[in-house]
């Protein structure tokens, strides 16, 4: 009896799950139902959104780095800024099997060590030495930041597509942006890299273990999309409704349809979708610019995810949204109804 009473509540926990997940879809399919009840038409039924496209094989964007190295003489001189202590942990049995985003930490802290160490420099010889090694290692960064980008597996996995909408309480997306954020900010290919602690690089890189929030919210615009396409196709049944003294009561009842089910439930969901994308947009083009020898391969994940607003994810859903809010504007029109 117990093993039954407690299988009933994990399958009902499951369902609630599910049906959390499946808000949008339901919401969309209340809607068309009401429509459709006032067509005396059978409402659409709505089919499973095609795949994202996802994100290529980390060997396909992985660049490879030349190592550069010193003799043990010009090594030592690093104790002079300081710096000898971080390569040591970095070429200790620790630093080589670190992941790519605490390698790119590493290179990031040494070259700001360098500028610091150059800029206090009153030793010709040192300042000369430091000087070279910063024009060796300086056009790596960029490279190394790359390969955190798309090698780091909490990062790696943020930004893979999920085949699930976001959850309705939204949760994961300030860890997701406040991780972007750093993110954008470290970039080196801008003009001013910002200064921060491998503490709040890890805290910040923590927030995305186990946070599917983007690649859900990736799914979410993208079904959004398919339903208000499907959504347009029956509603052009609206093009043949009589707006004739006889059809004013079922006119205005189309319209209440409208403005409770779209209007209060699925365009409530879709705004705060959007303003997350809006906020994430910018830092997701500014961390995932990939070098040239990766540009093809990264080409239709950015032109999908990561060209800002210009984003294909983003603008076929604008463009649905404001077909779907015409198709409404030209019905009301037509049969001379104002908004409730």
């Amino acid at each position: 009896m117990n093993r039954f009473i407690i299988a009933t509540v994990l399958v009902c926990l499951w369902l609630t799950g599910c049906n959390d997940r499946q808000t949008l879809k339901l919401s969309f399919d209340t809607y068309l139902a009401r429509v459709a009840n006032v067509l005396n038409t059978a409402p659409p039924e709505l089919r499973a959104p095609a795949p994202l496209p996802s994100l290529p094989g980390q060997r396909e964007l992985q660049v490879q780095q030349p190592r550069i190295s010193a003799g043990l003489l010009d090594t030592l001189k690093l104790g002079e800024c300081r710096l000898l202590g971080l390569v040591s942990e970095h070429n200790g049995p620790v630093g080589k099997s670190q992941q790519a985003g605490p390698v790119f930490m590493y290179h990031l802290q040494f070259q700001q060590g360098l500028n610091t160490c150059l800029a206090q420099s009153n030793n010709d010889s040192l300042t000369h030495w430091l000087s070279e090694l910063k024009a060796q290692k300086a056009p790596l960064l960029p490279g190394f930041y790359w390969n955190m980008m798309i090698a780091e597996p909490d990062i790696r996995a943020a930004l893979t597509p999920r085949a699930r909408p976001v959850a309705a309480d939204h949760s994961g997306f300030q860890a997701t942006y406040d991780a972007f954020s750093l993110f954008a900010d470290l970039n080196p290919q801008h003009p001013q890299t910002t200064a921060v602690s491998s503490d709040v690089f890890t805290e910040q890189l923590s927030g995305l273990y186990n946070n599917d929030y983007l690649g859900e919210l990736y799914y979410s615009l993208h079904s959004a999309s398919h339903y208000l396409g499907e959504s347009l196709n029956f509603l052009t049944q609206l093009e043949q409704f009589n707006c004739g003294p006889a059809g004013q009561d079922d006119a205005k009842r189309l319209r209440n349809a409208m403005e409770h089910y779209y209007i209060k439930d699925i365009q409530a969901q879709l705004t705060e979708l959007d303003r997350h994308f809006v906020r994430l947009a910018p830092l997701l083009e500014q961390s995932l610019q990939p070098p040239p020898e990766r540009a093809d391969a990264m080409a239709e994940y950015r032109a999908w995810y990561a060209s800002g607003l210009n984003s294909r994810l983003y603008t076929e859903y604008r463009q649905l949204t404001l077909e779907h809010a015409k198709a409404w504007q030209t019905f009301l029109r037509r049969c001379d109804l104002s908004p409730g």
